[in-house]
């Protein structure tokens, strides 16, 4: 499957499962989330993580990223939502539990071995994220 047509299945799934009804409203969430777990890394972490990802999803993990700052600690996993929507806040429509929708949709794209190998690299606090 060509990466385009990946990034289009991982649009339609999320915009079922997460009951939104456009491709802009599902792609600002998609990246919301990106964003919000990429804030936590380094530059290092960030790119080895990136290589586990699709293409396009790999593409819009590393968009807008300023390699220079701090990483954010890792918080309670229940507030990630609320983050997640403050991304891009007025086209952002997550709805609760939108993180583990996210993560779930994102990991069945992705190679199991290379996804857990590069998750096993990050701060320990990480792999809550994706659950």
């Amino acid at each position: 499957m060509l990466a385009q047509q990946r990034f289009d299945a991982l649009l339609v799934e999320l915009i079922d499962k997460l009951g939104l009804t456009t491709r802009h409203q599902v792609y600002a969430v998609l990246f919301g989330f990106l964003q919000v777990f990429r804030s936590r890394l380094d530059a290092d972490q960030t790119l080895v993580f990136a290589g586990a990802l699709p293409a396009i999803v790999s593409a819009m993990f590393v968009a807008d990223w300023e390699p220079g700052e701090a990483p954010r600690p890792f918080a309670d996993p229940a507030g990630y939502d609320e983050e997640v929507r403050n991304v891009r806040r007025d086209h952002n429509f997550a709805p609760p539990g939108a993180r583990r929708v996210v993560a779930a949709a994102i990991r069945s794209q992705c190679d199991c071995g290379a996804f857990n190998a590069a998750l096993a690299q990050l701060p320990r606090e990480a792999a809550a994220f994706w659950e």
